[in-house]
Formats: C-alpha cells, structure tokens, sequence
C-alpha cells in the first residue's frame, strides 16, 4: 500500500472515530467554561439555590443529582425545551474555580450536533444566557457579604442554656428568632444572668439534603443546679483547637464561611469535624448595614 493510500485509510479512520464519539458518545451538545474567585462550596450552595433568575414560584430549575462541592445536575426549563445540565467545578488554585456547564437537548441532541458547530442557533444561545445568569448570580450574591481570611485559634469554653433545632441551610435565622422566647422566657422567669453573645453549634450537617440539626446557645452564669424543664438543656465545654472565619453579613448567609473553612482545610490537609459554631456579636433586631453585622465562625479539627 502506498503512503497516500495509508495516510487516506489513517484519516478515515480518524474521522470514523471522532464522527462515532462526536454523535453518539459524547453526553453532551455544548459547553461554556469560566472561572471565578469563589470557593466550590460557595458556587456549589449557589447553585443549589439557582433558579435562572425566575421568581421562587416559578420554578424552571430542577436539580436531579449532585456530588457536593464537585458537580450538580439539572434540568433548566425554557418554554417548550428542557435543557439538561451538568455542572462541574474544579479549584484553579486558592482563590479561583473553574465552572464548567455542559449542555444537551436530549428532543434534539443529533440536531444540536449538526447545527452547533457552524453557528450559534436558539439552543446554543439559551446555553450561553443561562451561564451569563448564574455567573451573574455568583457576583451579585458575593457583595452580600465579607469573609476574613482563614485562621487556626480556638473555641472559647462555655456554659450555656441552649435548645435542639433542625433546618435547612437557609431557614437556620428564621428558625432561630422564631425559637428565642423559648429559652429568652426561661432565662428571664429564672432570673438567671447571661454571660455572652449567642451562638450556634451544629450536631449534624447533612450537605446532600440540605439539613442541619444544631443546637441554639446562650452563655450563662454558672450555677450549682438550674430549675428543671424539658425544653431547655445545659452544657459545659472545653476550650478546642480550630480553624475561624470572621463574616461580615446577614446571618441568614453565615455559612459562606463553612465552606471557605472546609475548602481551605481540604486544600491544606487539615482534618476537621466540619461541624460548625457560629457566635453571633450583633443583635439583628438592632437593623442597621448587614454588612456591619459581625459573626466568628469555627470549625473544629480533629487530631
């Protein structure tokens, strides 16, 4: 066989294989790429609560399955199409993330692989709009808020009066204020002294379903004994070693901080209980800048 005659047969060959992996193995028609300097667990949580910029009831964004801090897969509803999306994100270096979207119109996925590669059609625009959205969203949800950088301290003992809660991620304030005349009325029928700011400690982070149990904590003056009663409970703790956070911010947004601890921990081989404590240095009901409002965040580490 002649070398011409080789080199027609290789490139044949070439263009059978990547035909055969460009129409029907390939799980995907289009894909944008950008990076941000955002941690993967803020842009994963934003993502979670993404809803292509609609109003909370019309939801047009379902999220079929998801890998914390690493993927999420969902279906975007536009009108008529449903455009399926896989989201990956990988860390660039300690500050940025590269985002990475793939998208498939599974009605039309050997059209979209025709038409795609020659010019920018309905499908490939919506694809685009929808990234240009949610990269939007990152930026504009980050001005919300202040994180200070990660530093190693300790978690002040305590003694506090404090009752059990459970919540999702973003009802934890909500919860909160709707439970303080509980342990508030107790401690003041007692006339027992407070002895700190309040705080939160968590007992169960469940990131996948997006569920937390913890414990809602106020400092008080020691005593020997505390009069009895079945809703509020009291503890004791030890002084421990742990990574910190200082947020600037509504604390309805606190946990950002959980994970620049858990994604700076992660990075440096740091073994954390990635059970957070939250003390809270400014009263709410006070109003004012949340950008003024202070909160050290912790995360324990494990030896």
């Amino acid at each position: 066989m002649s070398r011409l005659k080789l080199f027609r047969v290789l490139l044949l060959a070439v263009f059978l294989v990547v035909g055969i992996w460009y129409f029907f193995i390939k799980d995907y028609n289009y894909k944008v790429t950008f990076s941000i300097s955002q941690s993967p667990g803020i842009i994963y949580n934003s993502l979670i609560q993404w809803n292509n910029g609609e109003i909370p009831n019309n939801k047009v964004v379902t999220t079929l399955n998801q890998t914390p801090f690493n993927e999420v897969n969902q279906n975007l509803f536009l009108g008529d199409s449903v455009l399926k999306i896989n989201w990956s994100l990988k860390k660039k270096n300690d500050s940025t993330t590269i985002v990475t979207a793939k998208f498939k119109d599974e009605k039309n996925s050997f059209k979209q692989n025709l038409q795609v590669p020659f010019y920018n059609n309905v499908f490939v625009n919506q694809s685009i709009s929808a990234v240009k959205n949610f990269s939007k969203t990152l930026i504009q949800n980050k001005k919300n808020y202040k994180l200070s950088g990660v530093t190693h301290a300790k978690i002040p003992p305590q003694n506090y009066a404090y009752i059990t809660l459970q919540s999702s991620l973003n009802d934890k304030a909500s919860v909160m204020v709707r439970n303080i005349p509980t342990i508030m009325n107790y401690i003041k029928d007692n006339n027992i002294q407070l002895a700190g700011n309040p705080f939160v400690e968590i007992t169960n982070w469940n990131v996948e379903k997006d569920s937390i149990k913890f414990n809602f904590c106020f400092p008080i003056e020691k005593r020997e004994s505390y009069p009895e009663t079945y809703q509020v409970l009291f503890k004791q703790t030890k002084e421990k070693e742990a990574l910190k956070v200082v947020f600037n911010g509504n604390y309805k947004i606190s946990h950002m901080a959980w994970y620049q601890i858990i994604d700076y921990a992660k990075t440096n081989n740091i073994n954390t209980d990635n059970l957070p404590v939250e003390f809270f240095l400014n009263d709410p009901h006070a109003g004012g800048n949340d950008l003024e409002w202070l909160a050290e965040i912790y995360v324990g580490i494990i030896d």
